[in-house]
C-alpha cells in the first residue's frame, strides 16, 4: 500500500482510456463525465418571480382602484353642478388649504376638456371609471388591448407566441452535436463565416406545467443574457418553434474535459486555466449570481485558449441590486463529486461558498485526472478519511498538489463552509496573484494551451492535442529501441 503512495503521479494515468488503480489514500474513482443531480429544485425556488401571479395581482389592484375611483367620482358629481371641465373656487380653495399652499388659481392645474375627436383617437378606462363627459363616447379598455403582448388568456396562459420563431433562417444551417446533458442537448449552427453554439431545452416533464417549464427556460435564458464577462460564454437569443426552446450562445470549440484527460497539461497550463475560472466566478458572484454546477464539464476553451464557464441551468441568483443581505439556498444542486459537503447537512446554506469548493474540486481533477471521492458524505470511505483526517488522509490527497497551492487549497477545501475562503479571499492569495494569466487581449508568458485544433488565425501559445501525450510516445520508442 505505501509503496503505491510513492508511485510518482505521472506513472498511475496518462491517458483517458487507462483506469486509475486503487490506492489507500484515495478512492478508485475516474474522472468521468458527470450529469447535475436529479435533486434540481428550479420550480420550487420561493426567490423565483411569477411573472403570471404578478400580472394577475397587478390587474386585481387596478380593478380594486377603478372602483374606488368610480364611487368617488359618482358621488362628486351628484353632489355638485360644476362642470367637470374646471374647478369651481370653493374647490380650488379646499385644494389650497390641505396642500397648506397660496397657490394662486392660475397655477392650480384645471382638468382639460376633451372633445368627441380626441376619444376616437385616444385609450381609457373602463365605463366605470369614467367622467360623465367620457362615458357618452365608445372606448376601448387599455387592458384589452395590450394583454396580446403578455397572455391569450387569465385562466389558461399561454406561452405559444411570446418568442422568435424560424431559427434557422435567422441563425443559418445546423451543424452536428456536440453535447447532451440533463437540461437538452447542444449543437453547433452555421451562418456564413460565424458558428454558434445552440441547446435545445429538455421537454417538459409529464407532472410539469407550461408555466413552470417556460419560467425554467426563461430563468436561465435571464441569468445568461446579462452576463457579460471574458471567462463567461454569451447568451445571445432564445428561440422558439413549436414547443421547443433554443437558447443561442456563441461556441467555443475546446472541451476542457477532454483537454484535461488527454494527460499534455503543464502545471503553468492548470493554474492559467484554474485563474481564468476564478475570475469567472468571482465576476457571477459580484453579480449576484451563484453557479450551483460547477464542473469540468461545463468549462470550455475558444479559440484563443481563453476559459468559458457554460450552463446556468442550476444558477441562482442570491442577491439583487441594491440589496445588502444575500439570499441562503436549499436543497442539493450540482454534480455528485463536486457537491459542497454542507448540502446534505444544511438546511441552508451559502451558494458562493459552495461554488467556491467546486472550484477547489476542479483543481484537483485537473492536476490528479481523477475525483478524490464519489460522493462528498459520510457513507463514502474516501471522503470520510478525509473530513476525519483518517490515516493523514488529507495531508496525502495535498501532497500529491503542487506545493505552491497546498496553502490556498487547504482553505478551500474546508469541509466547515464557515472557515473556507470566499472567492475574493482566495484571489488574494499570493501564488494565486502570480499565476502565468492569459487574457483576451495577450496570452500566457511562461506556458502554452493545448487544444483540439489549431488554425492560422490562433496565438502562437496554442498547440494541438495529439492522441497521446508526447511523453508517452517517446517512452514507447525507446522501450522498442531496447
Amino acid at each position: 500500500m505505501s509503496h503505491t503512495l510513492k508511485m510518482p503521479f505521472e506513472s498511475i494515468l496518462l491517458t483517458p482510456e487507462r483506469s486509475v488503480p486503487s490506492s489507500p489514500s484515495l478512492s478508485a474513482a475516474v474522472v468521468t463525465h458527470t450529469n447535475a443531480t436529479t435533486n434540481h429544485l428550479h420550480t420550487n425556488d420561493p426567490s423565483a418571480v411569477d411573472f403570471v401571479e404578478l400580472t394577475r395581482l397587478l390587474q386585481n389592484v387596478a380593478s380594486r382602484t377603478h372602483k374606488h375611483m368610480y364611487k368617488k367620482t359618482t358621488t362628486t358629481t351628484s353632489s355638485s353642478s360644476t362642470s367637470s371641465s374646471s374647478y369651481s373656487s370653493t374647490s380650488i380653495q379646499k385644494s389650497c388649504l390641505l396642500n397648506n399652499t397660496n397657490t394662486p388659481p392660475q397655477f392650480i392645474f384645471k382638468k382639460p376638456l376633451y372633445n368627441q375627436y380626441y376619444h376616437q383617437t385616444h385609450f381609457h378606462h373602463s365605463s366605470g371609471a369614467l367622467t360623465p363627459i367620457q362615458s357618452n363616447t365608445h372606448i376601448t379598455t387599455p387592458f384589452n388591448d395590450l394583454k396580446r403582448f403578455f397572455v391569450n388568456s387569465l385562466t389558461e396562459p399561454s406561452f405559444a407566441n411570446q418568442f422568435k420563431q424560424n431559427i434557422s433562417s435567422r441563425y443559418g444551417q445546423w451543424g452536428r452535436y456536440i453535447g447532451k446533458g440533463a437540461g437538452g442537448s447542444v449543437r453547433l449552427i452555421h451562418q456564413q463565416q460565424k458558428v454558434f453554439a445552440v441547446k435545445q431545452f429538455r421537454k417538459r416533464l409529464p407532472h410539469e406545467t407550461e408555466k413552470d417549464y417556460v419560467k425554467k427556460v426563461t430563468a436561465e435564458f435571464c441569468i445568461g443574457s446579462t452576463l457579460h464577462h471574458p471567462n463567461v460564454i454569451e447568451t445571445l437569443d432564445l428561440v422558439q418553434e413549436e414547443e421547443n426552446f433554443y437558447e443561442i450562445m456563441e461556441y467555443a470549440p475546446n472541451d476542457l474535459f477532454n483537454v484535461v484527460m488527454s494527460g499534455m497539461m503543464s502545471k503553468e497550463e492548470v493554474a492559467c486555466c484554474w485563474r481564468q475560472l476564478l475570475n469567472g466566478v468571482h465576476y457571477l458572484h459580484s453579480m449576484g449570481i451563484a453557479h450551483r454546477d460547477l464542473k469540468l464539464d461545463n468549462l470550455v476553451l475558444d479559440q484563443m485558449g481563453i476559459l468559458k464557464i457554460i450552463d446556468f441551468g442550476c444558477s441562482t441568483v442570491f442577491k439583487y441590486p441594491f440589496e445588502n443581505s444575500i439570499t441562503l439556498t436549499k436543497g442539493v444542486f450540482g454534480s455528485d463529486p463536486y457537491i459542497a459537503p454542507e448540502q446534505y447537512v444544511q438546511q441552508v446554506y451559502d451558494p458562493r461558498l459552495s461554488d467556491v469548493w467546486s472550484c477547489g474540486i476542479i483543481f484537483v481533477c485537473m492536476t490528479i485526472k481523477r475525483f478524490p471521492w464519489r460522493l462528498p458524505r459520510n457513507s463514502d470511505p474516501a471522503f470520510r478519511s478525509f473530513a476525519t483526517n483518517h490515516n493523514q488522509q488529507k495531508f496525502r490527497l495535498l501532497k500529491l498538489l503542487p506545493r505552491e497551492s497546498r496553502s490556498v487549497m487547504t482553505s478551500i477545501l474546508e469541509t466547515d463552509p464557515t472557515r473556507r475562503y470566499n472567492i475574493s479571499t482566495i484571489l488574494k492569495d499570493d501564488w494565486v496573484r502570480k499565476i502565468d494569466l492569459c487574457s483576451i487581449d495577450e496570452p500566457g508568458a511562461r506556458h502554452v494551451h493545448h487544444v483540439s485544433c489549431v488554425s492560422d488565425e490562433q496565438r502562437g501559445n496554442l498547440v494541438a492535442m495529439t492522441a497521446e501525450p508526447p511523453g508517452l510516445l517517446a517512452e514507447k520508442e525507446k522501450r522498442k529501441r531496447q
